[in-house]
């Protein structure tokens, strides 16, 4: 509908997915608990498959209790804490978090993981706003 913005904005959401160099369980679990939090029910169903590879069953309930579940290594963990801190509580990451951060992540990885969890955070919310992600449909496997 709006092709100047639209092209740029699709690019950047297709290179998130097509570029990334982060394991897909710590990049499910970001993406997931901005989903979570987003309330985008497309973003909730679809899950990213990567060489045949998906997330297993239950994976989404984990993200959900992320802090507890011992379902998850430090760099999942982290990646669910962050996309949750990014989300709701910005202002308060701390140089605790980030020193835990930089234990786990390297700069390029904090930086690729920055820019996913900012794209999803902004396509989920407009999709949501904007009630795109009740019409949208995920393609039949």
């Amino acid at each position: 509908m709006v092709p100047g913005i639209g092209a740029a904005a699709s690019n950047f959401s297709l290179a998130v997915y097509a570029h990334t160099t982060l394991g897909l369980r710590e990049f499910e679990a970001a993406r997931l608990r901005v989903a979570q939090i987003n309330g985008c029910v497309f973003c909730l169903d679809w899950r990213t498959e990567r060489d045949g590879e998906k997330v297993e069953e239950g994976f989404e309930d984990a993200v959900t209790q992320w802090r507890t579940t011992d379902s998850f290594d430090d760099r999942t963990r982290l990646a669910a804490e962050y996309a949750e801190r990014y989300a709701l509580d910005h202002h308060n990451l701390d140089d605790a978090f980030w020193a835990r951060m930089t234990a786990h992540y390297s700069q390029a990885e904090i930086v690729e993981l920055s820019m996913s969890i900012g794209s999803w955070l902004a396509f989920g919310r407009l999709n949501h706003v904007l009630g795109l992600d009740t019409v949208c449909v995920l393609p039949k496997p």
